[in-house]
């Protein structure tokens, strides 16, 4: 019998250091899964593509209450996929940040104290 909770988690892509709080703007929209890159995003109404997070040191995703949810460094539950969210950061170039986009865009979302709204 196949648990429920075993479908495949989006992946996700994550900060290696802890560099770019100076970055000021918000980014408010709806935690969502890209469904081409199975990744975790953020989708605003205004933008044509999701925002690609790259989301801060030692966050993951897991199963919580039967609904993907994005998970802080100390194991909270930030915010399931489907909630309104705001991250703070800015929109800066994958080599700037260090980072290897989830959905293989040349900019990610560097963000900071992500939160349910």
């Amino acid at each position: 019998m196949t648990d429920p909770d075993d479908t495949r988690l989006p992946s996700l892509t994550v900060q290696h250091t802890f560099l770019f709080e100076e970055l000021l703007a918000l980014l408010i929209g709806t935690l969502d899964i890209d469904s081409s890159t199975n990744c975790l995003v953020v989708r605003t109404p205004s933008a044509e593509r999701p925002f690609d997070v790259a989301w801060p040191l030692g966050s993951t995703i897991a199963i919580r209450d039967g609904i993907p949810a994005l998970i802080d460094a100390t194991g909270q539950t930030v915010a399931h996929v489907g909630d309104e969210v705001s991250v703070g950061g800015g929109w800066i170039s994958t080599t700037t940040a260090g980072v290897t986009s989830c959905t293989g865009q040349d900019h990610v979302w560097v963000g900071h104290h992500p939160r349910r709204i």
